[in-house]
């Protein structure tokens, strides 16, 4: 890992560690809506903050680090930034990987929702 990745990862965490305590002990979400409010929310963050960073030529926000973050749960927040920033969405690299990883999610939910898999395996 590079030192950009980690700063930025950093950064994210101590965010995420802020804003899940903000949605779940201020305004008394469940776990569940926390963590979802507080990963799109972050994940909306981090691509607002790389579009600003961009326009600027200054130290951009890793791939790798959006990539996790959509993975984590922030593909709501990613599709809504890119669209709204136009950002990210003409990198064919990025979007195939991002596109990927919205596919193994759905599959995902698919899959606990639609069939008795989880039920056979716990």
């Amino acid at each position: 890992m590079n030192r950009t990745f980690i700063r930025y990862a950093l950064v994210t965490l101590v965010l995420f560690a802020l804003l899940f305590f903000l949605f779940r002990f201020r305004i008394h979400l469940q776990p569940i809506w926390a963590y979802i409010a507080t990963v799109n929310s972050v994940g909306f963050v981090m691509y607002a903050l790389d579009k600003f960073f961009a326009k600027r030529s200054w130290l951009r926000i890793p791939e790798s680090l959006l990539h996790l973050l959509a993975f984590a749960g922030a593909t709501p927040a990613a599709i809504l930034a890119q669209q709204l920033f136009w950002h990210k969405t003409t990198k064919r690299s990025f979007q195939i990987t991002f596109w990927m990883i919205v596919l193994l999610q759905l599959s995902i939910v698919y899959i606990a929702v639609f069939t008795d898999l989880l039920q056979t395996i716990f």
